[in-house]
């Protein structure tokens, strides 16, 4: 009997450490998102300065930009209109999901999976909405939606000496992550899922690769994009 409780457990440990082994991200932008990132580069022509065409990321090993789209708290649905070149509403969350538990915003010169701009998650207080912010890269947030994958980098703002100002503890975990796997249930054939976490060094790799994706793959809408290795 305990040789056999030994082995199981060895078992559910071994399945444990794979499910956090770091997974890069896929290196192929899909051809949706191409044609997506096509429209939004189209849209954003009007403006000499475009806040995400034109502000730089970031150094993925040093500090990230963010844009700030919806502030901890609100209900308020915003998200980042191209060609207005502001956010603008886009619908109010219910009551019963509640507001936001962190800042929400994108990465600028970045397009993720689904064609829209990397989404990045700001701990900490409220941070007004349309402001951008830099911040230290603690964990990402693997997430999946109706349109695929949809991970989000999990930035720190920093304190006088360099440090980060909060830190990506397992309940804050829990409390985002609860959140989000729950925030289209009012939503006819949409969902979400929250299926892990993964290390600084992956939070890195998304903003690297979406970055590659936003400089290499504007010439190829309507098709799949590989950046290279």
């Amino acid at each position: 009997m305990r040789t056999a409780s030994r082995v199981l457990a060895i078992a559910a440990l071994s399945t444990a450490l794979a499910a956090q082994a770091p997974q890069p991200p896929p290196r192929v932008l899909p051809a949706a998102a191409t044609t997506q990132l096509a429209a939004s580069l189209k849209a954003a022509t009007p403006h000499a300065r475009h806040i995400w065409r034109d502000t730089p990321p970031g150094a993925a090993s040093d500090t990230v930009t963010a844009y700030i789209e919806i502030a901890r708290g609100d209900r308020q649905k915003w998200e980042f209109d191209m060609s207005a070149n502001r956010r603008a509403i886009d619908r109010m969350m219910p009551a019963s999901i509640g507001g936001y538990p962190v800042n929400y915003g994108y990465v600028p010169q970045t397009v993720s999976y689904d064609g829209d701009p990397f989404d990045a998650l700001v701990l900490g207080p409220p941070l007004a909405g349309g402001t951008i912010v830099r911040g230290v890269i603690v964990g990402l947030m693997y997430m999946e939606d109706e349109k695929g994958l949809d991970s989000k980098v999990v930035l720190s703002l920093l304190d006088g000496r360099g440090r980060p100002t909060h830190q990506l503890t397992p309940q804050v975990r829990e409390q985002i992550a609860g959140y989000f796997r729950k925030y289209k249930e009012h939503e006819p054939g949409k969902f979400s899922r929250v299926p892990g976490w993964g290390s600084i060094e992956e939070g890195r790799a998304y903003v690297a690769t979406t970055h590659a994706f936003f400089k290499e793959c504007d010439a190829r809408a309507g098709a799949a994009c590989e950046i290279a290795k």
